[in-house]
């Protein structure tokens, strides 16, 4: 999603109120935010690296890795929707029920990861799912799994909490 508006005036307007506006320089702003981009992935290998045994479920993850071989595997929980609803179309129902069935279809739920390495002298991170090596995995894939493990790691805790007050 970007902001837009429709008229220049408007565009410059709204564009400009972000912190991330900038009037000049705009190649160095550009290479500035792929630089803290880079370094932001590189945090998450760094963080998944040290956490992700402490995951104790993968099954909820949902990601497309992307690695060295340029071929994208898609991970994903199918989860039946029930969205009957009398309210709704038939045009709308039935592509409802197309696309849960497109989604079933493509139900490949995350059951194993191991094998999470860093190699901290270029960066290269790679793991395997399910027994299939993903080497050098794209920086998107590595952001979706650190999310991943910071929210599920959350959520643990949580839960470790109620579980010691009662």
């Amino acid at each position: 999603m970007r902001p837009c508006s429709t008229s220049l005036k408007g565009n410059e307007r709204v564009m400009m109120s972000s912190d991330y506006s900038v009037k000049k320089n705009f190649y160095k702003a550009y290479r500035e935010h792929i630089i803290q981009m880079q370094i932001v992935a590189e945090c998450a290998k760094v963080y998944i690296q040290k956490n992700w045994t402490k995951v104790q479920s993968w099954k909820e993850l949902d990601v497309i890795i992307v690695d060295n071989t340029r071929t994208k595997t898609e991970y994903y929980n199918y989860k039946n929707n029930k969205r009957k609803s009398k309210s709704r179309s038939a045009t709308m129902q039935r592509l409802l029920k197309d696309l849960d069935e497109g989604n079933k279809e493509k139900n490949n739920p995350i059951k194993t990861v191991s094998e999470v390495v860093l190699d901290p002298s270029d960066g290269d991170f790679s793991l395997t799912i399910n027994g299939k090596q993903h080497m050098w995995i794209d920086n998107d894939s590595v952001i979706i799994i650190a999310r991943y493990v910071e929210e599920t790691l959350k959520k643990q805790r949580a839960l470790k909490r109620l579980k010691t007050k009662k």
